[in-house]
């Protein structure tokens, strides 16, 4: 096991500061309009850290692509500033979501709000069937960034019996 005494010095160059310097610009660029603050919290990590990448401390792999799919840049484009911010969104709309692009509570409650819908409607749906409405109310609500309701629900089924 190495101690802090056996790792070889590594010297912060002039190359080394610029980056710092450019992923804090490029990262204030993914945020946008958006508070530190809220952008944080859609991350899952605190502000203040956040505001110590905007200053220039670097994150790790695990941080840069939570932030990066958060702000639907690429990755690439975060840690470097090669290609273009959009080709993360691009390729993730093309692919739809990936398991670990998936907000497990959000899920929970919109299979919450929309089982106890379907229930005071006494509607009852095939297990397929349910499947593929949880699918469509989960996308919706993900895309807007939105919390389940039972009106909004309430008009999506609706809206699929009507097709």
């Amino acid at each position: 096991m190495l101690n802090a005494e056996d790792k070889p010095e590594r010297k912060q160059s002039s190359s080394d500061s610029e980056l710092e310097r450019e992923f804090g610009a490029r990262l204030r660029q993914a945020i946008g309009s958006r508070s530190v603050l809220s952008f944080a919290k859609e991350c899952g990590i605190s502000d203040s850290l956040v505001r110590k990448y905007l200053a220039g401390s670097l994150p790790g792999l695990d941080k840069a692509l939570t932030m990066a799919r958060v702000a639907g840049v690429s990755l690439e484009w975060l840690a470097t500033g090669r290609g273009s911010p959009e080709q993360a969104a691009d390729s993730a709309a093309k692919s739809g979501l990936g398991p670990a692009d998936i907000d497990l509570d959000l899920l929970e409650r919109v299979a919450t709000v929309t089982l106890e819908e379907l229930q005071a409607r006494r509607i009852h749906l095939e297990p397929a069937a349910q499947g593929r409405l949880l699918r469509v109310l989960y996308r919706h609500f993900a895309s807007r960034r939105e919390q389940p309701d039972h009106d909004t629900v309430s008009n999506i089924i609706d809206l699929a019996a009507y097709r």
